[in-house]
């Protein structure tokens, strides 16, 4: 009798062994295999300094991709003991290609570098609470960008759910005379973006 119960015991575990061990298996395969095209991002950091960032990537290639960041800025200010108010717009359009490096993952997980352009638009409006009086400026920039960083790809229980943090430099310079070398050279820029991948 106990040789009996030994061994439907023994078939048991080794049922729900061979079991585990295909469900093990198809995780595995799953997470091979889910590699998202496309990526929604946004910057959260950015609102804190009252901008409003979203981003796209797109999977070109197994190691390639193209990225967009598009931001936006509407601040007014009281400057000058309430005496001036500020009023400033700004938007910001950058367009960057990215080569993953990691011998193992592919586009769009991993450490990548980038290099591309960008273009800036400024307008800003100085008015005066004494006599009403306003001036205002406005210029566009146009430049270049590289950054190195890393993107992290949640492939289970938080699925889609991606992480970048990437670091470099900007290069800006004006295209109107007016502005021309008062804003012009190289700026750092880190960039922290949490999105969602398909």
């Amino acid at each position: 009798m106990k040789k009996k119960y030994l061994s439907i015991f023994i078939g048991l575990l080794t049922v729900v062994s061979l079991n585990a061990q295909e469900t093990v298996h198809d995780n595995n395969k799953e997470e091979n295999t889910f590699m998202p095209k496309n990526i929604i991002k946004v910057f959260p950091l950015n609102a804190l300094i009252g901008e409003i960032g979203i981003g796209y990537e797109r999977v070109i290639k197994p190691k390639t991709s193209l990225n967009f960041t598009l931001i936006q800025e509407f601040r007014k200010d009281e400057i000058f003991n309430t005496a001036l108010s500020v009023r400033d717009y700004y938007i910001f359009f950058e367009a960057d290609m990215r080569f993953y490096l990691s011998k193992y993952k592919k586009a769009p997980e991993g450490w990548f570098v980038s290099g591309g352009l960008l273009g800036e638009y400024n307008y800003r409006k100085y008015k005066s609470r004494i006599n009403n009086q306003a001036v205002d400026f406005e210029w566009l920039q146009i430049g270049g960008s590289g950054k190195m960083g890393y993107q992290w790809m949640f492939k289970k229980g938080l699925k889609g759910l991606t992480i970048e943090v990437a670091g470099g430099a900007r290069y800006r310079t004006a295209v109107n005379i007016f502005d021309k070398g008062f804003s012009d050279g190289f700026t750092p820029v880190v960039d922290f973006t949490i999105g969602y991948s398909w």
